[in-house]
């Protein structure tokens, strides 16, 4: 498979990095050590049209494929991961409704791509496994509506969010997928909750107490759930990779510009073997999940991404920006454990995205199911 970008896709890179580098690189700390939502560069994002990557023109989107969405996160995580993850969860929302999303659903799109309301996203619970049998969330049918019972944790936007995606169970324990306004009567939301990493998005639970929500507040055909759910997760899963990606990368230049500025008997530390050899290895790895990254996203455009690859880059992705991340603050020193500088912050974040959007093992279990065929 060739990898060689187009010309739509380099001009996303390069526009996205140079915002990354300019608006996100200093900001990130703040945003992190005030668990603050990045709001302000979210309006530069819609001025430069980011927020609607995933929506297509005649909803004032524009429209771009899976790779590009994909490395506009990737460049996006190199500068803060928080803004990154809100930035994916706002893409896959969008992703959703565009392509599977009714008629008056769609009505919801231009106000999504200029940014005048933001999305939130809850479809795997963390007390759970990824299994729609384990779903705390239920949704039970009654006159014409239905009724929701049960609560979300840890989700991205539940603070500020006007429409949400979720994901419950119905009574014969299948899949549903809703998109909810706000403003609905049974929905609560808690404290935004103190996480590890990923401060900025601030995380929070929100609860469903006999909630009474419109039929048509179902995604789309309520008989293609268990497809739709397969497509919006494979995405979930390349946009979150590529935030894994971005933080590795950005582990491996602050590594590397630190070779060069710290001397050790009489020599700079980039000059010594062992130094260059773990440096050697962040880069096969980081290349490695970028190329499966790619090569992922490439495919789900096609329509040919099968859960395995989506969960082999899920895996991947998030095991290198960990390891990634803990041998930069290893090559840097007792200095690179400190909070004055990024390499902490970004191990943080890494370790989240080992949980988000489905846990290693689930992953796991995906593989070894088509691997072994049962």
């Amino acid at each position: 498979m060739d990898f060689v970008l187009k010309d739509d896709q380099r001009l996303i890179r390069d526009m996205v990095r140079e915002f990354s580098q300019k608006e996100l690189y200093d900001a990130a700390a703040e945003i992190d050590a005030e668990a603050k939502f990045p709001r302000d560069i979210f309006k530069k994002m819609s001025r430069l049209g980011l927020l609607g990557l995933s929506i297509p023109e005649k909803y004032s989107g524009g429209r771009m494929d899976a790779l590009s969405i994909a490395i506009a996160v990737e460049e996006m995580a190199k500068g803060c991961a928080s803004t990154a993850i809100i930035f994916a969860v706002h893409n896959i929302v969008s992703y959703a409704i565009s392509n599977f999303g009714t008629d008056e659903q769609k009505k919801l799109l231009p106000e999504l791509a200029t940014g005048k309301t933001l999305t939130a996203m809850s479809l795997i619970e963390p007390d759970s496994s990824d299994c729609v049998v384990d779903l705390s969330l239920t949704a039970s049918r009654q006159d014409g509506k239905y009724i929701l019972n049960g609560e979300k944790r840890l989700v991205v936007g539940g603070e500020y969010f006007k429409h949400i995606l979720l994901l419950a169970k119905d009574e014969n324990n299948s899949p549903l997928l809703f998109i909810i306004d706000n403003e609905v009567d049974g929905i609560m939301r808690g404290d935004v909750e103190e996480t590890v990493g990923i401060r900025g998005a601030r995380c929070t639970k929100i609860s469903f107490e006999n909630a009474v929500i419109p039929a048509e507040s179902v995604l789309g055909d309520e008989n293609r759930q268990v497809d739709y759910l397969e497509k919006i997760s494979s995405f979930a899963k390349i946009l979150v990779s590529a935030c894994a990606v971005g933080i590795s990368e950005r582990a491996l230049e602050l590594t590397s510009e630190y070779a060069f500025q710290r001397r050790q008997f009489e020599k700079f530390i980039g000059e010594f073997q062992g130094y260059r050899w773990m440096v050697a290895d962040m880069d096969v790895d980081i290349s490695s999940a970028q190329t499966h990254l790619y090569r992922t996203a490439s495919l789900f455009e096609q329509g040919r991404a099968s859960s395995r690859d989506c969960a082999i880059i899920k895996i991947l992705s998030s095991r290198t920006a960990v390891k990634s991340t803990t041998d930069a603050i290893q090559l840097r020193g007792g200095i690179g454990y400190m909070k004055e500088y990024p390499n902490e912050r970004m191990f943080r974040d890494a370790k989240a995205l080992e949980f988000a959007f489905g846990k290693i093992q689930s992953q796991k279990d995906i593989i070894a199911e088509k691997v072994f065929g049962k």
